[in-house]
């Protein structure tokens, strides 16, 4: 009978480290792409809509020799946009998908990977954009609202606004 409890015992101890192992080891249970993070935040679903749209979407979710740090236009960027940028940009799938990518670089930077000191990184559409931090992380003059949602390749960042080369005409100090 000892011999008994002792084998029940040692089963239900296995059978708890499998669960364990498989609960808090496991890779794949974790497993989420950078297209996952967009997609499950309900903060960025016209960005994803714009990504699925575009065929980016294709992309961001492969797992590839590089990960990506995705600055994401909020719902609330989209919303505020100007006219000009819903009308004339956004209903292109072209000019849209170019904006995309000015919001997407290669590589993996974490706001813990940035200091004070003004760097100039490359997106994918090879133009400049300055990251630095100072309490917040910032992209160009915009504050990151939410910082460092981490997919398994890459990482995202929320930001409030679309970042687009703003036309002279839409520039009040410009045209008074």
């Amino acid at each position: 009978l000892k011999e008994l409890v002792n084998l029940k015992n040692m089963t239900r101890i296995s059978v708890y480290l499998i669960i364990c192992n498989l609960l808090f080891f496991s890779k794949i249970a974790l497993s989420k792409s950078v297209l996952d993070v967009i997609s499950s935040n309900k903060d960025l679903t016209t960005f994803n809509s714009y990504i699925e749209k575009t065929g980016l979407d294709r992309v961001l979710e492969k797992k590839l020799p590089w990960n990506w740090t995705i600055f994401a236009p909020s719902n609330k960027a989209f919303k505020e946009a100007p006219k000009l940028l819903k009308d004339e940009i956004l209903n292109d799938e072209f000019l849209t998908k170019n904006i995309l990518m000015d919001h997407i670089m290669t590589g993996h930077k974490t706001s813990l990977d940035i200091d004070e000191r003004v760097t100039t990184q490359i997106t994918v559409s090879n133009k400049p954009l300055q990251i630095y931090k100072s309490r917040n992380l910032f992209v160009k003059d915009m504050v990151v609202v939410q910082e460092n949602l981490i997919g398994d390749n890459g990482v995202v960042h929320m930001i409030d606004c679309i970042m687009y080369v703003q036309p002279s005409s839409d520039d009040d100090r410009l045209t008074k």
